[in-house]
């Protein structure tokens, strides 16, 4: 016999919220294997275990796209051909760690340097303009959810 759960229940299940769930569903990582008389999403065993990967994936920083990928990889075979599109990724993943990281390094040090004074200094004289203290500090800007260095 096969239980299937609402989205409530699935969702407790996995230990993510219901509003996550129903994302996932419109997204297409996960399908209700059926509907109840009510019109609940019903959720199978296969579903929750899509679930539970989904949840670790998302823990391991990867991308709701790079989900879609180990999904795609997970479906299409076995084990054989998720193990490698694995290592892929976290191969990417560990590299753009350790970019972000120079960057960041890069950024503290001048934040450290300007502190310190030898980052310069607008030079105001007080005309009514408006301070050019931190003119020749890098931005730091939000591109597609992620903080980008402007050196």
């Amino acid at each position: 016999m096969c239980v299937e759960r609402t989205v409530t229940q699935i969702a407790a299940a996995v230990g993510l919220p219901s509003r996550t769930v129903r994302y996932y569903d419109s997204i297409g990582l996960v399908s209700p294997s059926a509907r109840s008389d009510a019109g609940y999403r019903l959720y199978d065993a296969e579903a929750e275990g899509k679930l539970r990967f989904v949840r670790q994936a998302k823990a391991l920083g990867f991308s709701l796209e790079e989900v879609r990928q180990l999904i795609a990889a997970a479906e299409s075979g076995c084990c054989g051909q998720v193990v490698p599109e694995l290592q892929r990724l976290l191969s990417e993943k560990v590299a753009e760690i350790d970019q972000r990281i120079g960057e960041l390094s890069a950024f503290r040090q001048h934040l450290v340097d300007y502190a310190e004074g030898d980052g310069g200094g607008c030079g105001c004289q007080g005309h009514g303009a408006f301070c050019g203290c931190l003119s020749d500090v890098p931005l730091l800007q939000i591109n597609n959810g992620k903080e980008d260095l402007h050196v």
